[in-house]
């Protein structure tokens, strides 16, 4: 008996039961072969590990945990950009202020409309832009 019959043999004994004489064969033929013996545990050590019925779980909750920590990254990182931008609130509102007190300086009426820079439009203005549009048609 070959290397190959013996693991045909072998592996027929995993599956079901052999007779008496052919189970004697197997024996003395795996006392015999060193390789054999060798090849048939690693073959019963694959066989188990593969017959193992324990499903790999992340446990219990594992998405709520998940969407638990993407949450609280979300408000981590809100809260790093409104300390960054807390930093620099009073010199924000410090330019503000000196654009508008310039605007005030050079508008020649005090008004809101002057003061935010939304004085209307001259008459003649209006005019010449009518003109050099219906120029360009």
């Amino acid at each position: 008996m070959n290397i190959s019959d013996g693991e045909e043999l072998f592996l027929r004994s995993l599956d079901s039961e052999l007779t008496k004489e052919t189970n004697d064969k197997l024996e003395a033929f795996a006392g015999e072969n060193q390789e054999l013996k060798v090849r048939s545990n690693q073959l019963l050590q694959l066989r188990e590990m593969l017959q193992r019925k324990e499903e790999e779980s992340f446990g219990p909750f594992f998405a709520e945990r998940i969407a638990y920590r993407i949450k609280q990254l979300k408000q981590g990182i809100d809260y790093q950009i409104f300390f960054f931008f807390k930093r620099y609130q009073l010199l924000a509102a410090g330019v503000i202020i000196a654009l508008l007190a310039v605007n005030v300086l050079l508008s020649d009426q005090l008004s809101i409309k002057s003061i935010l820079g939304l004085e209307e439009e001259a008459m003649e203005d209006v005019m010449a832009i009518d003109v050099l549009s219906s120029l360009t048609r």
